[in-house]
């Protein structure tokens, strides 16, 4: 592709804008529904099962491709069973995020922390990042309670590219020297770690270049159309721990906020997370919310994979496809009783996946998306603006 110069200013307006409508989609939110009004009458997540997707049949793939475009345009979210990734895979690299958090010092962490690393590798404490920089606010006491663990795409993770070497960063340039690549806990204190997330690496991997495939089909485009685009992808994984909160600190603002309200950056996340409440999803006003939008929990389905459409796959689709706000809240549960306890420790692993970050995107075929509306760019550079916007 023939390279497009990109001026700076234009995708910083375009990080203000995606800010500016952040505010006004939360605009009036409510959580509950309007009395009368049943649970089960309200928007939620469809669940697709994957199995057919992996058939050498055309027209079973493009069935599977039809659900994609209906979640995708209409709620931006849907929840994948039968997606190939191990339960092996699965299990290790939640065990190893419990391992992380719990038994690395304040010490240890702070050696890894993200303020070593220009590209936000590394550790993350609650108040160092928002993902909304709405609320990093001095007047605001609400914080989020998350810690976190940043990695990303390295050649030595990809299992399959031909192309690997050819890897860029955010910023255009080589992933090197170390200091500007993934920064690993010593093997000493977590050996299983590296590991464990190189394994899971490997398979999130090999699926979202799947599910790319499923989404050209979805657009009516050539199954193979993204291809060329992902020989060498943006593909940031995170470790994300919840910690529970107490009857007390529930009943104060600050320690609600796990995740505050965001559409995520790239083409589309996919989300490991255990079994326990706290993801919600801001559905678009109806009739039945008094024309207000509404948040809703995200199913809890074991075994499956959440899937949203994220900033970038918004744009380069004209809106067709939805990104839509989210955010993670503390809850409480109730025991065996019926009594209101504190909400559970909660971990999850998404991975937020990009096309090549060196990539010219160009406008995709108007018979798909219309006409553009939006200027070509590079992708990683869309991707390390909206970083640095929340920090």
């Amino acid at each position: 592709m023939p390279h497009s110069t990109v001026d700076t200013l234009s995708i910083l307006d375009e990080v203000k804008a995606n800010q500016e409508t952040l505010r006004s989609r939360l605009a009036g939110a409510i959580s509950e529904p309007p009395p009368g009004v049943a649970e089960s009458a309200l928007p939620s997540v469809p669940l697709i099962d994957l199995s057919k997707s992996f058939s050498n049949d055309l027209p079973a793939r493009q069935e599977i491709a039809s659900q994609i475009r209906e979640a995708c345009t209409t709620s931006g979210f849907f929840q994948i069973s039968n997606h190939q990734i191990t339960e092996t895979a699965i299990n290790d690299i939640l065990k190893q995020a419990e391992h992380f958090f719990h038994d690395l010092t304040p010490t240890q962490k702070d050696a890894l922390h993200i303020r070593h690393n220009k590209l936000f590798r590394g550790y993350e404490a609650g108040a160092d990042t928002y993902v909304n920089p709405d609320d990093n606010n001095p007047t605001e006491t609400e914080i989020e309670t998350k810690e976190g663990y940043n990695f990303g795409y390295e050649p030595s993770l990809d299992p399959t590219s031909p192309t690997a070497t050819s890897y860029v960063e955010l910023d255009g340039q080589p992933p090197s020297p170390p200091s500007r690549c993934n920064v690993w806990p010593d093997p000493s204190l977590l050996p299983a770690f590296k590991p464990a997330i190189a394994t899971y690496y490997a398979q999130i991997l090999s699926l979202a270049r799947h599910l790319f495939r499923l989404f050209a089909l979805s657009l009516n485009l050539e199954e193979s159309y993204f291809d060329a685009l992902t020989t060498h992808p943006g593909g940031i994984g995170r470790l994300l721990y919840y910690p529970p909160q107490s009857p007390t600190q529930l009943a104060h603002k600050t320690h609600k906020l796990g995740l505050g309200a965001h559409t995520d950056y790239e083409c589309f996340t996919l989300l490991l997370s255990t079994s326990h409440p706290g993801l919600e999803i801001l559905f678009p006003p109806s009739e039945l919310t008094n024309n207000k939008p509404i948040w809703r929990p995200c199913p809890i389905r074991p075994g499956t994979l959440t899937v949203n459409v994220a900033d970038f796959l918004m744009r380069w689709t004209n809106g067709l496809y939805k990104s839509t706000i989210h955010r993670v809240v503390s809850r409480p549960c109730r025991n065996e009783r019926g009594e209101m306890v504190g909400s559970e420790a909660r971990y999850s692993v998404p991975f937020f996946f990009s096309i090549n970050y060196d990539a010219d995107v160009e406008p995709l075929p108007e018979g798909a998306v219309g006409v553009s509306r939006v200027k070509n760019l590079r992708a990683g550079e869309y991707v390390l603006e909206r970083l640095r916007a929340t920090v």
